[in-house]
């Protein structure tokens, strides 16, 4: 006998929500419903993060490399050779190619090709000491794949990860419980906030900023369109065949991920056939979560570290332009020091 609709396998969830400033885990969802499973998808569900493992290569390349958000890459098909194995030829989304562009361009529209081209330039295992360094503790795979998120993450490593972008570089490890006390009022337990810098804040505030326009104009465009107008920074993510579906995101009090596949992961599609991506499934969930979650708190944006410098430059050169001019243009953030064209940045 056929599986009928109502009986047929339906895709499951997770959510995790954490103080950037502290580590304190706000809210953890493990499943779309307890008493189906128990499993808890948040803490134990490694499943492929997909593009949104590439702030980890952004940070690495520009930490490593001398790249920044102005930097100019070309979108072009690639190919890199792996030993004892076929060369690895990543394609893009749109599978197509758009040629010159800036490195914040890039990451707002998720092209993969150049996501590839940087982990070429620093190497797998400086993404993973990145990644390490975040707090992403599964099994990473030291292949060049790592760029576009091959391996098994889970939702919890993910928004403790973002939380050390939205913190500027400060590393708290995730944890449930303040204190715990006795029957007495004694106090068995108690947690001390313990900040670890462990990446440079300017060059963090560079993948921040970044992650601002991928909300802005990019493909996390969703969370505008579901209705969270707050300062925000995130990042989509969508695995092959589109078997999992991503968002991570954050303001300066709140980081979230949300995940969203079948346990037994298959793909992921609409009533057309259509496959979801992480834009389109993951982002309207935290835009709604975050929405209820930041109503009472005050609105802040991301503080600007001093070295910081915003230029507007041409999208495709990288040129410095008017800021005044009609011409396309895109403002990046860049360190006093670093040159755009030639010409550097004071």
């Amino acid at each position: 006998m056929g599986v009928t609709d109502e009986n047929a396998p339906r895709p499951q969830g997770a959510l995790v929500a954490i103080e950037p400033a502290t580590g304190a885990v706000r809210a953890m969802v493990g499943g779309r419903d307890y008493f189906e499973s128990e499993f808890n998808r948040a803490t134990n569900a490694r499943r492929q993060a997909g593009s949104g493992f590439k702030p980890f290569v952004y940070y690495t390349a520009f930490d490593t490399q001398g790249l920044h958000p102005g930097s100019r890459m070309t979108d072009r098909p690639v190919r890199i050779p792996v030993p004892g194995a076929p060369d690895w030829q990543p394609k893009n989304f749109e599978r197509g190619f758009q040629g010159n562009m800036v490195l914040k361009t890039a990451m707002t529209r998720s092209v993969n090709t150049i996501a590839a081209q940087l982990v070429q330039l620093t190497g797998p295992g400086a993404v993973i000491d990145t990644a390490r360094k975040c707090g992403i503790t599964s099994p990473l795979e030291d292949v060049f794949s790592i760029a576009l998120g091959t391996a098994g993450v889970t939702p919890l490593e993910m928004a403790a990860a973002f939380s050390v972008f939205a913190d500027l570089g400060n590393r708290h490890d995730p944890f449930l419980f303040w204190r715990v006390e006795d029957a007495y009022g004694r106090v068995l337990f108690e947690h001390i906030v313990q900040a670890r810098p462990v990446l440079d804040p300017g060059t963090a505030y560079q993948v921040v900023d970044m992650m601002k326009a991928v909300v802005d104009t990019g493909s996390g465009r969703r969370v505008r369109e579901h209705g969270f107008a707050r300062p925000c920074a995130g990042k989509t993510g969508t695995s092959n065949n589109f078997m999992d579906a991503w968002f991570t995101g954050f303001t300066p009090a709140l980081c979230t991920s949300v995940w969203i596949g079948y346990d037994r992961q298959a793909r992921l599609a609409d009533k057309n056939g259509v496959g979801i991506t992480g834009g389109r499934g993951a982002a309207p969930i935290w835009a709604q979560f975050m929405r209820q979650a930041t109503a009472n708190e005050p609105e802040r944006n991301f503080p600007v570290p001093e070295e910081i410098r915003f230029e507007s430059i041409d999208p495709e050169t990288g040129c410095r332009i008017d800021a005044r001019t009609s011409r396309a243009k895109i403002t990046v953030a860049v360190k006093k020091g670093q040159t755009l064209c030639g010409e550097t940045v004071r």
